[in-house]
């Protein structure tokens, strides 16, 4: 009994420490779909589609961004730090925060960036690290 409830608190403190990796509060992944990347992704991590079209230092920078991206794309949207992805360029450093749309599947994520309608800094198969 003793070694279920150490394994109990285990999974309890890593959900609490990746829920902190993401501050903002609009921020979603669907768990719901299965990435469409490779089987080795770790637990606690989800493999999706990411496109990311601004990036800030500060997270209050993307509000309005944030809300007019998610009035388009719903639930598809994402903002966190940088440092929650991992597949991303250098040049997205860890400590500024990403606003972006994620997918299950690159036809997906094309779809919802078509129906954005905004430039792309970057497209392509991330592993994310921080969950909601």
């Amino acid at each position: 009994m003793r070694m279920r409830s150490t394994s109990v608190f285990v999974v309890v403190s890593i959900l609490a420490a990746l829920a902190s990796c993401t501050r903002h509060s609009g921020s979603t992944i669907d768990l719901s779909s299965p990435g469409t990347g490779p089987p080795s992704a770790g637990t606690g991590s989800v493999i999706k589609w990411l496109g990311v079209v601004r990036t800030a230092a500060d997270p209050n920078d993307l509000d309005a961004d944030t809300t007019a991206v998610g009035a388009i794309v719903g639930g598809s949207i994402v903002v966190s730090p940088a440092a929650c992805f991992d597949g991303l360029p250098a040049r997205f450093a860890g400590d500024s925060y990403v606003l972006g749309v994620v997918a299950p599947t690159k036809q997906t994520l094309d779809v919802l960036l078509t129906r954005l309608g905004r430039p792309v800094l970057f497209e392509g198969q991330i592993t994310t690290m921080c969950l909601d």
